[in-house]
């Protein structure tokens, strides 16, 4: 992988319309690039096709369709502090999307708020983990020094998750139905620096 990501996945390969395709756990492929302003509609139905739980676990909130409003938020980023990645399968010229992960920097250029969403049917796949690479590779060519999540308590699947990736964890002091869960990119756990490193 070049530039935008860099990860010891031996499948990586630029794509010719840019992104990276990737070989998931299992042998599934999926490309990964930058997410689109014209993906609107691709990220309204990759929304809606999450479960209630996933999307609850998502927003912090019920959800049964996105506003017009907020999927503009999703797909129109400012290129100086966001970074949004989606993982697609393609069929000829249409693209589903199967995951996308996204930060947005916070206000003094050190610190970045992250997200990582995988379509239940392709979850433990390993496709979360790489997403999450990508993500780093991102923030560290940004300066970034540390990138932090919010989420609910009940969220077991994030539990997971940051476990396998040894994020730091404590539960948020303003709101003890969430848990902060950060990465300090100055020295992060072994396998993901050996990852952006790479």
């Amino acid at each position: 992988m070049d530039e935008a990501a860099n990860s010891n996945s031996a499948s990586s390969k630029e794509g010719a319309s840019g992104g990276w395709h990737e070989m998931l756990r299992g042998g599934d492929r999926v490309l990964i690039r930058p997410i689109h302003k014209d993906d609107v509609e691709m990220e309204r139905r990759f929304i809606e096709a999450l479960s209630p739980q996933s999307r609850r676990f998502r927003f912090l909130d019920t959800l049964n369709s996105p506003s017009d409003a907020l999927l503009e938020k999703l797909t129109t980023l400012n290129p100086l502090t966001d970074v949004a990645y989606v993982a697609v399968v393609e069929d000829g010229a249409r693209e589903f999307e199967v995951g996308v992960a996204r930060f947005s920097t916070q206000a003094d250029g050190k610190d970045c708020e992250f997200a990582v969403t995988v379509l239940d049917a392709w979850q433990n796949k390993g496709l979360g983990t790489l997403l999450m690479k990508y993500l780093i590779v991102a923030a560290q060519k940004l300066g970034i020094e540390k990138m932090h999540s919010s989420d609910l308590e009940d969220n077991n699947l994030m539990r997971k998750f940051a476990a396998h990736l040894q994020l730091d964890h404590q539960r948020d002091p303003d709101d003890t139905t969430q848990v902060l869960y950060s990465v300090d990119l100055r020295s992060p756990p072994l396998h993901l620096a050996a990852a952006s490193a790479s």
